[in-house]
């Protein structure tokens, strides 16, 4: 199963760059084998901070896809994960005409005959501030690093059962 672990987010808006933190240390773990454990997996991990269209250039290929993205709440628990899958994602564009949701990036890759993911499950990350501009997670989002990759294994170990 080849699949591909997508860190996503904007690190010069704060704690919006928390997929693209949580995905350098899972890659880190990952590599060192102590996180992996799993021979029948090829796992890639991709920082990015592309959206709409443009991700079908990074996600065709791959069987499975692992997302870990902010998520705005209306109360948001900074560093609360939530655990979703294709089913749970909305498919219907933001705030831009020009902007197509994931689900319909899916469904626009399979129309266009590409090989895209069967399987998509997202670590939804709520944060609190998504529009702080700075660099760098706040001390909260930081310390919840440590739980948003161990959950992302959680997901990659699911996957592979």
């Amino acid at each position: 199963m080849k699949i591909l672990v997508l860190g996503m987010g904007n690190d010069l808006f704060g704690d919006d760059g928390v997929g693209l933190h949580a995905v350098r240390l899972l890659k880190d773990e990952w590599a060192d084998g102590a996180a992996s454990g799993e021979p029948s997996l090829s796992v890639e991990f991709v920082e990015c901070l592309l959206s709409g269209a443009a991700l079908l250039d990074v996600i065709h290929g791959y069987d499975a896809l692992v997302v870990i993205d902010t998520i705005m709440k209306a109360e948001p628990v900074t560093g609360r994960i939530r655990i979703l899958d294709a089913a749970d994602m909305r498919d219907f564009p933001g705030p831009s005409p020009h902007y197509v949701s994931v689900p319909q990036v899916l469904t626009i890759g399979r129309t266009m005959g590409l090989k895209m993911p069967r399987t998509v499950m997202i670590i939804a990350v709520e944060a609190k501030d998504l529009f702080r501009l700075g660099e760098g997670l706040s001390d909260d989002m930081h310390t919840r690093l440590p739980d948003i990759v161990e959950a992302a294994k959680g997901v990659l170990h699911r996957l592979a059962a």
